[in-house]
């Protein structure tokens, strides 16, 4: 009886301790095989810490005209009574300029009508204007689609109570062949003479 439980405990030793044929059951599928990554390095260039010079913006520099020493002509391709389509009004302000520039008005009422010189300038025979400075042409409130022949002189007024603001001192009109001052009680003609003070002071 001895000699039997001996064979079978040594039976059972043989087949736990056997040559490893046994294998390992296998591995759970929900198992991962691998750990992906979860974040990415990011390179940081630090902000330079001087401030760069900003360019600056060009300054528009006036129209350079040629000097016109003989009567003023109106530019006909800007008269509303001759041309079918409207120009654009840069082009409207463009050649009111040229027309303009070197002249004084005659008509407006003034004792002493406007020089305006090139350049924006506004002379007397003493030399500049002591209140007024920069005249430009500009668009009229009174233009419109069908009467594009309408502009304004604008001055930049130095003292007084409209010190610091622009002024429409002329409203002008373009009909049947002439200029007419509109913004005065009585619309008059107005005389557009070439300016001996501003070609003086050149």
């Amino acid at each position: 009886m001895l000699t039997t439980l001996s064979l079978a405990a040594t039976v059972l030793f043989i087949i736990g301790c056997g040559s490893g044929s046994i294998t390992a059951p296998p591995k759970p599928t929900w198992a991962p095989t691998s750990v992906q990554p979860t974040f990415v390095i990011i390179t940081v260039t630090p902000a330079p810490t001087s401030t760069s010079t900003p360019t600056p913006t060009p300054t528009a520099t006036p129209e350079a005209y040629e000097i016109d020493y003989g009567e003023p002509v109106f530019p006909l391709d800007l008269d509303p009574d001759l041309v079918e389509v409207r120009p654009d009004d840069e082009v409207i302000l463009a050649g009111w300029t040229r027309y303009l520039t070197n002249t004084y008005i005659e008509g407006s009422g003034a004792d002493t009508p406007l020089q305006l010189c090139s350049g924006g300038r506004i002379l007397t025979e003493n030399g500049p204007h002591f209140n007024l400075q920069n005249w430009r042409v500009a668009r009229s409130p009174a233009i419109s689609a069908g009467d594009w022949g309408t502009v304004s002189i604008q001055v930049d007024v130095l003292k007084g109570r409209r010190a610091g603001h622009p002024w429409d001192v002329l409203t002008l009109v373009r009909k049947v062949g002439k200029v007419f001052i509109t913004n005065i009680p009585t619309p008059t003609e107005a005389e557009v003479v070439r300016s001996e003070i501003c070609l003086a002071n050149q």
